[in-house]
């Protein structure tokens, strides 16, 4: 796959919500840089301050923290889910990361400077909606994770990590998965087998 095709698939993406013009896309695709990574490579770093946003083109990676020495995993991106890859907070409060961003199955990256993406907000009002868009959109998906853990069983936040993440689950180690679902790998090792008699 040419590097324009590899493009594509982020003008594609962000036009599925917003209208682009020829400008739009020239601007955009002027400074993009593709990334390549392999299996355990850490693209944010702790006490690393985020400076782009990254859209998936092919791999798996994972956000996570570490507390007490326990790794928590926080989400993951891949293309058909969370394609959006970045330490927002970091990014967006220009802090050191808490988080640290790795990636867990060899993939690549549509890489853009932050500074200059939010450049495009003032000069593009299909990219300054597509941004408000995405952080409506960022904001509904951090609610649904916060209300899973906090009020949703095991099983349920399994049967809800089957339904998201569908392709994940014979892709992943599993005890990423049971770091996402707050359970042991033993605990999740029972809930597999109970939801498989089902």
């Amino acid at each position: 796959m040419d590097k324009h095709s590899e493009y594509h698939k982020l003008i594609d993406f962000i036009s599925n919500w917003v209208e682009l013009s020829k400008t739009d896309i020239d601007q955009l695709q002027s400074k993009l840089i593709i990334e390549h990574y392999t299996k355990d490579d850490i693209i944010v770093k702790p006490e690393q301050i985020c400076k782009s946003i990254k859209f998936v083109i092919s791999g798996v990676y994972r956000v996570y923290l570490i507390r007490n020495g326990k790794e928590i995993t926080s989400y993951f991106n891949y293309e058909s889910r969370n394609p959006i890859v970045a330490s927002f907070a970091s990014l967006l409060k220009e802090q050191p990361s808490n988080e640290i961003v790795e990636c867990i199955i060899p993939g690549k990256l549509i890489s853009i400077n932050y500074a200059y993406w939010k450049s495009l907000y003032t000069i593009s009002e299909s990219f300054n909606t597509f941004g408000r868009l995405m952080a409506e959109f960022n904001y509904i998906l951090a609610l649904e994770r916060i209300e899973s853990l906090q009020y949703q069983s095991a099983t349920d936040r399994y049967e809800m990590f089957i339904k998201l993440y569908p392709d994940l689950l014979n892709m992943i180690p599993h005890h990423y998965i049971a770091s996402y679902l707050g359970v042991t790998p033993e605990s999740l090792s029972r809930i597999r087998k109970t939801a498989l008699k089902k």
